[in-house]
């Protein structure tokens, strides 16, 4: 992790080099300058960590742009219940302020006098406009659904409408009427006008969700944990990233370091709501994962997957995995490369998945020593 910058020299992270690998090339040629944020030319004590951890939060958030406060108590109306499987699912609106609110669907196996685990599943991309939150019941791109499957192992779930899919697609006013990618396409420019963004918005919602979720007594005391495919992968990493109250997070099918998409000229393969300003100048996916340290955190990726150059998802890991150490948790970064396999989740990453969060829903693992 250090390149001749030891602990002794706390703010070397803000050096600049200039990379001359051909790794580190822009698709002109030119070297990618490294981030103001640097975990590759910082090699930090657990007190260097500590003391600046918080400020590196701040710095992704910066990023995100303006977002309005979170508030303490959040709301949420019940539209209706129907029975599913083994448990209960209820289509909800959650509160945010705005003229749709956000539609979601919270399924749990249990009433309120026995609280237990959950998850916050956020839904994936895939040009899939109209799915949105129903991803939760299906199993087109999961060998199970994700509600079957959390059920199952005693788990509540919520999943929710992002911004532009499900029954908010080409509905959110700030859409303009458009659907679809040019619905995803308005709502980026809209919200880049108000100095904010679609990602920000998008996780801001997250959070937001989470902090619903927190509150319901199926819930209530009880490790919450965060997981998703693709899009919902890279929600995940984030709201780990910026959330204490987590108890760990299941990153599927993506994990990208941004100098190696960019080398790989991949930019092509994400939508735009991934494109955060002033990302790649603040930092990389190293620091994203390091900053969800040392809760438990599983990530599990096709090596095939040209969404994620998998250089890029073992160099981050490797990093992120260093700050892991510092804790004494470096186990608790997991991440998991399958061969031949591109951008989906077959049945062996998704008994994986199950095996880790049977391991780790066990009370102790909750969020401490932050």
């Amino acid at each position: 992790m250090g390149r001749g910058m030891g602990s002794a020299c706390p703010f070397g992270f803000l050096l600049s080099r200039e990379s001359s690998t051909a790794e580190g090339l822009n698709r002109f040629g030119h070297p990618m300058k490294p981030p103001i944020i640097d975990l590759e030319a910082w090699s930090p004590s657990l007190n260097d960590w500590k003391l600046k951890r918080d400020s590196f939060r701040e710095g992704l958030r910066n990023r995100l742009g303006h977002l309005p406060m979170l508030p303490r108590e959040i709301h949420a109306t019940c539209q209706r219940e129907e029975a599913h499987g083994v448990g209960v699912a209820e289509k909800i609106v959650i509160d945010n302020g705005r003229e749709m609110g956000i539609p979601a669907w919270f399924i749990t196996p249990r009433n309120e006098e026995h609280p237990g685990p959950a998850v916050l599943w956020l839904h994936w991309h895939g040009g899939e406009y109209g799915v949105g939150k129903q991803e939760v019941f299906e199993d087109l791109h999961t060998p199970s659904s994700p509600a079957q499957t959390f059920l199952q192992m005693g788990w509540s779930i919520l999943c929710m409408d992002a911004f532009g899919f499900g029954e908010r697609n080409g509905r959110d006013p700030e859409s303009g009427g458009d659907f679809d990618q040019e619905g995803e396409h308005t709502l980026a420019k809209h919200f880049l006008w108000q100095g904010s963004s679609l990602f920000g918005q998008m996780l801001w919602e997250d959070r937001l969700a989470l902090r619903y979720l927190k509150q319901r007594p199926e819930v209530r005391g009880q490790p919450i944990f965060v997981a998703g495919v693709s899009m919902g992968a890279t929600r995940s990493q984030w709201l780990l990233a910026l959330e204490d109250v987590l108890a760990g997070a299941v990153s599927l099918a993506c994990a990208v370091r941004y100098r190696d998409l960019l080398a790989k000229q991949g930019l092509h393969r994400h939508g735009m709501y991934f494109y955060v300003p002033g990302m790649m100048e603040y930092c990389d996916l190293e620091l994203i994962l390091a900053l969800g340290a040392p809760r438990p955190h599983l990530l599990i990726n096709g090596a095939s997957d040209p969404l994620s150059p998998r250089a890029g998802i073992d160099r981050a890991v490797g990093l992120a995995r260093t700050v892991y150490a510092l804790h004494g948790k470096e186990e608790n970064l997991k991440s998991q490369l399958f061969d031949k396999v591109g951008h989906q989740v077959q049945e062996d990453m998704w008994n994986e998945m199950k095996r880790w969060c049977v391991s780790v829903q066990r009370p102790h693992l909750q969020p401490d020593g932050l």
